[in-house]
C-alpha cells in the first residue's frame, strides 16, 4: 500500500472593528482562514489551506509554502499540533496530515486573499460534553456541533465526535482540536502575544485574553497575571471617547 503526506494548516487571525459607538472600545475577533474546494472530492465544501508534501520538502517547509501562498506572510508563528492517520480519512486514499497551526496579527496583511479563500469568525461554546462551533463570514454561517468523548480522566484528554460534518474531509475535527489546543495554550504559555501588534493597550490585551479563553476576567486579577508579561512604553493612543491609553508591549526578558 502506498501513503502520501499532506499538511492541514489552521491559521487563527485577531482583528478589531468598531461598532455604531464611537465612545466604546474596538472589539476583538478571532477569525480561522478557510478555503472552498474547486474539485472533487467535497467539492464546493469549505476546508483548511493544506496540500501534499513534495518528495524534496520537509513537513515545515511545504507547510511554508502553503502559508506564503494563502497569505503573503512568511514570518509568523508556526507549530506543528498533531498528526492525522484515520484510515478513512480521505476518500482519494491512504493519505496522512500533519496540522500545523499559524498565529497572525491581521492588521499585517495586505494582500488580497485568493478568489477561494475567506476569514471565518470563529465562535466557540463549550460545556462538559460537548463544543458548539459557528463560523461566520459576510456571505455565509457554518454550524456544527461535536461531542467530546473522555480517553484519559487523570490527563483530561478528549476525543472529538463530530456529530454533523459540515467542512471537508475530517477538517472540522482538526479544527476543534486546534482550538483546544489553543485554549490550553494561552492558559499555560505567552503565545497570545503573537496574536498581538507590537505595541498595545491593556485592555487591548485583556480583550484577546477573554476572546480566547471564552470567559470574563477580573481586572485586578488579569493585571497579576500580565504585570510581567508587559513593558509600559512612552507612548499612548486614543480610543473612543476614553482618555489616553499607554501604549505597552511584551517583556521577552522577563
Amino acid at each position: 500500500m502506498s501513503f502520501r503526506y499532506a499538511n492541514d494548516l489552521v491559521i487563527f487571525g485577531v482583528d478589531s472593528r468598531r461598532d455604531d459607538n464611537l465612545r466604546s472600545l474596538p472589539k476583538k475577533y478571532l477569525s480561522v482562514l478557510l478555503v472552498k474546494r474547486t474539485k472533487e472530492p467535497d467539492k464546493d465544501k469549505w476546508c483548511l489551506p493544506g496540500g501534499f508534501v513534495e518528495e524534496n520538502e520537509t513537513s515545515k517547509d511545504a507547510t511554508l509554502r502553503i502559508l506564503k501562498k494563502e497569505t503573503g506572510l512568511d514570518n509568523v508563528y508556526l507549530q506543528q499540533l498533531s498528526v492525522n492517520d484515520d484510515v478513512d480519512r480521505d476518500p482519494r486514499g491512504r493519505i496522512i496530515s500533519t496540522t500545523y497551526m499559524a498565529l497572525i496579527d491581521r492588521t499585517l496583511i495586505d494582500n488580497e486573499l485568493n478568489e477561494n479563500a475567506s476569514w471565518f469568525d470563529l465562535n466557540i461554546e463549550e460545556t462538559s460534553k460537548k463544543i458548539n462551533v459557528l463560523l461566520k463570514n459576510k456571505e455565509e454561517a457554518i454550524t456544527f456541533e461535536v461531542k467530546k468523548e473522555i480517553i484519559d480522566s487523570l490527563t483530561n484528554i478528549y476525543d472529538y465526535n463530530i456529530l454533523d460534518k459540515k467542512l471537508a474531509f475530517d477538517h472540522d475535527k482538526i479544527l476543534v482540536k486546534s482550538v483546544v489546543d489553543l485554549h490550553n495554550k494561552v492558559e499555560h504559555t505567552d503565545i497570545i502575544f503573537h496574536l498581538m501588534p507590537n505595541l498595545f493597550t491593556i485592555g487591548e490585551l485583556k480583550q484577546v485574553y477573554e476572546l480566547l479563553l471564552g470567559k470574563k476576567l477580573i481586572n485586578s486579577a488579569f493585571r497579576r497575571k500580565i504585570k510581567d508579561k508587559v513593558k509600559l512604553t512612552d507612548k499612548f493612543v486614543k480610543t473612543g471617547g476614553h482618555r489616553p491609553s499607554q501604549l505597552c508591549k511584551y517583556n521577552k526578558n522577563k
